[in-house]
């Protein structure tokens, strides 16, 4: 061989036994940071032992004072065996402890043997059968591959290690192959099965890490989810627990009013009934606040919202009184949507609204009939309940000035509740009470502007 080829060739067998040391340290500092993955293991002891067994056929190993190419005969059936655990572990292929001890100590008899008897010709002969067995092997533990790596990383990974042991066998009969260049292969398949060996190790850790950040990512957002469900339940627990003192206390309410104020009226009621006809006007005003504070305890039962409801309520406090005045009562209240913000203080508004007006006409209109209407209506492109009370009495000029504070107070009770006040009526043809409420009312309304109408 000339001294250029030579020293191509030298140059090429230092680049590739340097880079499998290389690989043998990144792969050993891999595993001692990470001492789970016992694949990093495998391939720095691969590593290691396909270093050692090509630095023979290197110039400055040559000029060394001992034999080096006795140990290197040695070597092979270590990198025989570490190649195997390496694809076995690789693989995915669960070997058992016995097996690989086994197989150790058998690569150490052999490695033994090799370097005893080296120079003759049986030791090539029992380094080819050990390379064959080993590809034998390799087969096997492709057919028991888990699912690790998928078919073509396999079949490809299977191919590579095959071609770098085919390597070492070319080697041990090289010098029959082609006399006088000396040209090794084994580096280049250590090279090119190492170096594709740790390209897929890498890639796996890559992915195996991509997976984990999904997983946490997947996991951060469900335990999001499940604060975000535990609050709501929170605050649902809180508001049922508030909703359950709210109604016990306005049981409370309602009871001592009734036990109280109450009893205390119908006392004096029967009282005044029994003085006779002088007692004339204070029957009236007992009377009158008797049906007011009825009307107040009926604003605080729980209606959920439902204005048919809270109507259905008002008809019965009042239709007895209706029909001893001789009014009779038409009822045509429809099934309409709940209003969420109809709670007790604003139910009492529609309530006082309703009683001033069936007061009227009771009062004054000598009316025979009474309507009560209740649907949906728009009002300038706004959803929202009609309530209309109509009687068919005298009727008045509605255009006139208003003299007392009933209408006013209505209409106060009405803007309120951020709805809309309707009185109709002309001379002769019965009177007409409309109040429009919308079904969601506009933030900011105060309704103390209603709260004047009682004093």
């Amino acid at each position: 061989m000339s001294p250029v080829a030579e020293g191509f060739r030298q140059l090429g067998h230092l680049f590739a036994t340097d880079t499998l040391a290389v690989i043998a340290v990144i792969a050993l500092m891999g595993w001692l940071l990470r001492k789970n993955e016992t694949v990093l293991a495998w391939l720095s002891f691969a590593g290691l032992a396909w270093f050692l067994f090509n630095l023979d056929g290197l110039a400055f190993v040559e000029a060394w004072p001992f034999d080096f190419a006795v140990g290197q005969s040695a070597l092979l059936y270590p990198l025989l065996f570490a190649t195997l655990g390496l694809a076995a572990s690789f693989l995915g292929v669960a070997v058992p402890q016995p097996l690989v001890i086994m197989v150790a100590l058998a690569s150490l008899v052999l490695g033994a043997a090799a370097t005893l008897l080296h120079g003759l010709e049986i030791t090539r002969v029992v380094a080819l059968a050990s390379v064959c067995v080993s590809l034998l092997m390799l087969g096997f533990l492709a057919t028991r591959a888990g699912a690790r790596i998928s078919p073509l990383e396999k079949l490809v990974l299977v191919s590579i290690y095959a071609l770098g042991l085919c390597a070492t066998a070319v080697d041990l009969f090289a010098e029959k192959i082609w006399p006088g260049i000396a040209l090794l292969l084994s580096p280049y398949g250590g090279v090119l099965l190492l170096g594709f060996s740790g390209f897929l190790i890498l890639h796996h850790m890559l992915a195996t890490a991509e997976a984990r950040e999904k997983l946490n990512e997947a996991l951060g957002q469900r335990i999001e989810t499940t604060k975000a469900n535990l609050l709501a339940s929170e605050s649902a627990r809180h508001s049922l627990e508030v909703a359950h003192a709210v109604k016990l206390e306005r049981e409370r309410l309602m009871r001592e009013i009734h036990d109280g104020i109450g009893s205390s009226l119908v006392a004096a009621l029967a009282s005044a009934e029994r003085q006779g006809k002088e007692s004339t006007t204070a029957v009236v005003a007992l009377k009158g606040a008797l049906t007011d504070l009825r009307v107040a305890i009926d604003s605080l039962e729980p209606v959920e919202g439902n204005v048919a409801t809270l109507l259905a309520s008002f008809r019965y406090r009042y239709e007895p009184e209706l029909r001893k005045s001789g009014i009779g009562i038409k009822w045509m209240v429809e099934d309409v949507p709940e209003l969420e913000w109809l709670d007790a203080p604003s139910a009492l508004h529609v309530l006082r609204i309703l009683q001033e007006s069936i007061s009227n006409t009771m009062g004054h209109s000598k009316a025979t009939q009474l309507s009560f209407k209740c649907k949906m209506a728009l009002l300038m492109g706004r959803p929202g309940l009609r309530v209309e009370v109509a009687d068919n009495g005298s009727g008045f000029n509605a255009e006139a000035p208003v003299m007392g504070r009933g209408r006013r107070n209505m209409a106060q009770r009405a803007e309120a509740l951020g709805g809309k006040l309707d009185v109709l009526s002309k001379p002769g043809e019965g009177t007409t009470t409309i109040l429009w409420l919308p079904l969601v009312r506009r933030q900011g309304l105060n309704l103390e502007a209603g709260h004047a109408a009682d004093l």
